[in-house]
Protein backbone atom coordinates (compact mmCIF):
# COMPACT_ATOMS: atom_id res chain seq x y z
CA UNK A 1 0.00 0.00 0.00
CA UNK A 2 1.19 3.51 -0.76
CA UNK A 3 0.59 6.10 1.96
CA UNK A 4 0.19 9.61 0.53
CA UNK A 5 0.93 12.52 2.80
CA UNK A 6 -1.14 15.68 2.62
CA UNK A 7 1.32 17.46 0.31
CA UNK A 8 0.85 14.72 -2.29
CA UNK A 9 -2.93 14.82 -1.86
CA UNK A 10 -2.91 18.60 -2.23
CA UNK A 11 -1.04 18.19 -5.51
CA UNK A 12 -3.94 16.05 -6.72
CA UNK A 13 -6.74 18.39 -5.68
CA UNK A 14 -5.58 22.00 -5.49
CA UNK A 15 -5.71 24.00 -8.73
CA UNK A 16 -2.29 25.26 -9.75
CA UNK A 17 -0.29 23.15 -7.30
CA UNK A 18 3.25 23.03 -8.64
CA UNK A 19 3.55 19.28 -8.06
CA UNK A 20 0.30 18.37 -9.82
CA UNK A 21 1.95 17.58 -13.19
CA UNK A 22 4.10 14.95 -11.47
CA UNK A 23 1.60 13.68 -8.88
CA UNK A 24 -1.41 13.10 -11.16
CA UNK A 25 0.23 10.59 -13.55
CA UNK A 26 1.67 8.74 -10.55
CA UNK A 27 -1.69 8.52 -8.79
CA UNK A 28 -3.36 7.31 -11.99
CA UNK A 29 -1.14 4.23 -11.81
CA UNK A 30 -2.21 3.31 -8.27
CA UNK A 31 -3.98 -0.04 -8.17
CA UNK A 32 -5.10 0.26 -4.55
CA UNK A 33 -7.15 2.90 -2.77
CA UNK A 34 -5.23 5.64 -1.01
CA UNK A 35 -5.50 5.29 2.79
CA UNK A 36 -7.21 8.42 4.07
CA UNK A 37 -6.92 8.74 7.87
CA UNK A 38 -8.37 11.70 9.74
CA UNK A 39 -4.99 13.46 9.70
CA UNK A 40 -5.00 13.48 5.89
CA UNK A 41 -8.63 14.54 5.73
CA UNK A 42 -8.03 17.45 8.11
CA UNK A 43 -4.91 18.57 6.27
CA UNK A 44 -6.48 18.34 2.81
CA UNK A 45 -9.72 20.08 3.76
CA UNK A 46 -7.83 22.76 5.66
CA UNK A 47 -5.62 23.36 2.61
CA UNK A 48 -8.67 23.66 0.37
CA UNK A 49 -10.24 26.27 2.66
CA UNK A 50 -6.91 28.10 3.01
CA UNK A 51 -6.85 28.38 -0.79
CA UNK A 52 -9.97 30.55 -0.55
CA UNK A 53 -8.47 32.63 2.27
CA UNK A 54 -5.30 33.17 0.22
CA UNK A 55 -7.42 34.04 -2.83
CA UNK A 56 -5.88 31.22 -4.86
CA UNK A 57 -9.40 30.25 -5.93
CA UNK A 58 -12.98 31.26 -5.18
CA UNK A 59 -15.68 29.72 -2.99
CA UNK A 60 -17.39 27.85 -5.86
CA UNK A 61 -14.04 26.25 -6.76
CA UNK A 62 -13.58 25.30 -3.10
CA UNK A 63 -17.01 23.65 -3.09
CA UNK A 64 -16.16 21.79 -6.32
CA UNK A 65 -12.90 20.48 -4.83
CA UNK A 66 -14.65 19.34 -1.65
CA UNK A 67 -17.31 17.55 -3.75
CA UNK A 68 -14.55 15.80 -5.71
CA UNK A 69 -12.94 14.62 -2.48
CA UNK A 70 -16.30 13.22 -1.31
CA UNK A 71 -16.82 11.54 -4.70
CA UNK A 72 -13.34 10.00 -4.47
CA UNK A 73 -14.18 8.65 -1.02
CA UNK A 74 -17.47 7.22 -2.32
CA UNK A 75 -15.69 5.67 -5.33
CA UNK A 76 -12.92 4.21 -3.11
CA UNK A 77 -10.07 6.23 -4.65
CA UNK A 78 -9.62 7.54 -1.10
CA UNK A 79 -10.19 4.93 1.61
CA UNK A 80 -11.11 6.39 5.00
CA UNK A 81 -9.32 4.51 7.75
CA UNK A 82 -9.22 4.83 11.49
CA UNK A 83 -6.11 5.25 13.59
CA UNK A 84 -6.27 5.17 17.35
CA UNK A 85 -5.27 8.65 18.48
CA UNK A 86 -3.07 7.55 21.38
CA UNK A 87 -1.35 4.81 19.40
CA UNK A 88 -0.71 7.27 16.55
CA UNK A 89 0.86 9.82 18.87
CA UNK A 90 2.92 7.21 20.75
CA UNK A 91 4.36 6.06 17.41
CA UNK A 92 5.02 9.68 16.38
CA UNK A 93 6.77 10.40 19.67
CA UNK A 94 8.90 7.28 19.26
CA UNK A 95 9.90 8.41 15.75
CA UNK A 96 10.57 11.94 17.01
CA UNK A 97 12.91 10.74 19.73
CA UNK A 98 14.76 8.59 17.26
CA UNK A 99 14.98 10.79 14.16
CA UNK A 100 14.09 14.46 14.61
CA UNK A 101 17.45 15.56 16.02
CA UNK A 102 19.14 13.89 13.05
CA UNK A 103 16.74 14.89 10.24
CA UNK A 104 15.12 18.08 11.61
CA UNK A 105 11.62 16.66 11.03
CA UNK A 106 8.47 18.73 11.28
CA UNK A 107 5.72 17.43 13.58
CA UNK A 108 3.29 17.04 10.69
CA UNK A 109 5.79 14.96 8.76
CA UNK A 110 6.39 12.74 11.78
CA UNK A 111 2.64 12.27 12.21
CA UNK A 112 2.30 11.21 8.56
CA UNK A 113 5.19 8.75 8.81
CA UNK A 114 3.70 7.35 12.03
CA UNK A 115 0.36 6.90 10.26
CA UNK A 116 2.07 5.13 7.38
CA UNK A 117 3.91 2.81 9.78
CA UNK A 118 0.72 1.99 11.72
CA UNK A 119 -1.20 1.34 8.50
CA UNK A 120 1.63 -0.94 7.40
CA UNK A 121 2.23 1.02 4.21
CA UNK A 122 4.98 -0.29 1.97
CA UNK A 123 5.72 3.07 0.30
CA UNK A 124 5.35 6.75 1.09
CA UNK A 125 4.31 9.35 -1.50
CA UNK A 126 4.93 13.02 -0.84
CA UNK A 127 5.14 16.16 -2.95
CA UNK A 128 8.86 15.90 -3.51
CA UNK A 129 8.76 12.29 -4.63
CA UNK A 130 11.11 11.63 -7.52
CA UNK A 131 9.10 9.83 -10.20
CA UNK A 132 7.49 7.46 -7.70
CA UNK A 133 10.85 6.18 -6.44
CA UNK A 134 9.74 6.18 -2.84
CA UNK A 135 11.76 4.36 -0.24
CA UNK A 136 10.09 1.46 1.51
CA UNK A 137 8.48 2.77 4.68
CA UNK A 138 9.79 1.63 8.02
CA UNK A 139 11.02 3.20 11.20
CA UNK A 140 14.55 2.19 10.23
CA UNK A 141 14.68 4.42 7.14
CA UNK A 142 12.58 7.34 8.34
Amino acid sequence: MIYCDSSFLCALYLPGDKYEPVARPIAERFIESIPYPSLSELELQNSVHRGVAARLFDVPTCAMILRQIEDDKANAFLRPCKLDFDTHFVEALTLTKRFTAVHNCRTLDVLHVAAAVLLEATHFAHSISDNAKWPPISASNF
